[in-house]
């Protein structure tokens, strides 16, 4: 089997994601997907990937992985994760898998030695429709309540703040048992996360307050800090919370800062999460040399795909940690999340964002896995079990590009 073309879908629409297929000479193709900085991914794709993986055997991943870390650098020139070049990198990867999976006839998760457990438990990122979807723009941080809201059109981004308590008790009823929430961002941008006053403190911990007085102990809640605080004011915060018996602290500080996420994991009661900007194997290896964090929370489309999710889950059971990974971005990722979550048994929980599951990406593909009670399924097809939907692909929204052997 050949590689015989590199294509690039994006619609303007979700401007923020990226999906590649890679075509083969045996009509199979293999789909992947990552997020962020568009443009520039689809001409790195175009320009670096595609001529050095044009005319080869797909099936040879690690080889195509190792090469397209150093082989587009020139083996000269680095780069951090969540560069261009790793996101068009992870999109690949995830491509290549889903395409050797197909040529077997098997799932990714029986690819990735089958599954040790038959459902896994997911949380709830409290985003909403129109989160993150664009580029170019940023992402909504809160807005009023619509006096129109109710249980069947809950805007959960809107909810963590204005209505926290409320907002527990509806995943609750769903059965689902831990929630992600931001409720100090807003505050941090006033500032640069230098400091934060104590009427805003206050209100932070106030929404936090409200879930407990609403539902008590019964759901688990993950605080989410998008690393926008300098370590004093994040100290300052996580020993206000802690007392409320939060699940973690996710990436509280510039995770880069690795002797400072120790210091900041050391003060703190509840456990330290990350991270979804760094979270390399290479960056584990490091992080946990120096005892800065707890769970291994890292996102396939930014860090390399599923041949770098395989070296972590490698770190991860060396040092006994558990992993997390990453999503509030595209379906299949949040797809290839669930079979790495179903095949790894350190995978301790699946992020999901329900009014992405339940709303648009149920126009961007033609299969999503099926939540009952609080726990992801497995997919029913081979490969990663999902393609995109034909109406995306109509749409005069979406724009393709391939590149062949004839183009190079």
């Amino acid at each position: 089997m050949k590689i015989t073309a590199i294509e690039t879908i994006h619609n303007k629409k979700f401007s923020n994601l990226v999906w590649v297929k890679i075509h083969t000479d045996e009509g199979l193709t293999g789909l992947g997907e990552t997020f962020r900085n568009p443009n520039s991914i689809i001409s790195y794709i175009h320009e670096s990937c595609a001529p050095y993986l044009l005319g080869k055997d797909p099936l040879r991943i690690n080889e195509h992985a190792d090469n397209l870390l150093n082989w587009t650098a020139n083996r000269y020139v680095g780069y951090p994760t969540r560069s261009v070049e790793y996101r068009g990198n992870s999109a690949i990867d995830i491509a290549l898998w889903d395409l050797k999976a197909k040529s077997s006839n098997l799932k990714l998760v029986d690819i990735l030695g089958g599954p040790c457990r038959d459902k896994i438990p997911i949380y709830n990122t409290c985003a909403a429709s129109g989160y993150n979807w664009n580029a170019n723009s940023s992402s909504r941080l809160v807005s009023e309540l619509k006096s129109n809201q109710n249980k069947e059109t809950y805007d959960d981004l809107e909810l963590q703040t204005q209505n926290p308590g409320d907002l527990a008790q509806s995943l609750l009823d769903e059965g689902i048992k831990a929630m992600k929430i931001w409720p100090f961002d807003e505050f941090a941008f006033i500032t640069k996360g230098q400091t934060i006053s104590s009427e805003d403190l206050k209100k932070g911990i106030n929404r936090i307050k409200k879930i407990r007085d609403a539902v008590g102990s019964k759901i688990d809640i993950m605080l989410e800090y998008h690393s926008l605080w300098q370590l004093a004011p994040a100290l300052k915060i996580a020993k206000h919370v802690d007392e409320f018996d939060v699940f973690w602290h996710e990436d509280p500080i510039n995770m880069a800062h690795l002797k400072d996420l120790a210091e900041f994991k050391q003060n703190t009661i509840a456990p330290t999460a990350g991270s979804e900007a760094l979270g390399t194997a290479l960056w584990y290896r490091d992080a946990l040399s120096l005892g800065a964090i707890d769970y291994m929370h890292y996102d396939l489309g930014w860090i390399g795909g599923i041949t770098e999710a395989i070296k972590i889950s490698g770190i991860a059971h060396g040092n006994n940690r558990m992993m997390c990974p990453h999503d509030c971005t595209g379906p299949v990722v949040w797809i290839a999340n669930l079979h790495i979550s179903l095949a790894y048994p350190n995978v301790m929980i699946l992020e999901s964002v329900r009014s992405f599951y339940n709303g648009f990406y149920k126009t961007l593909v033609d299969n999503l896995p099926e939540i009952q009670n609080g726990f992801a399924m497995p997919m029913k097809g081979i490969g990663l079990g999902v393609d995109l939907h034909s109406s995306l692909i109509a749409s005069q929204d979406t724009t393709k590009k391939i590149t062949t052997s004839s183009d190079i």
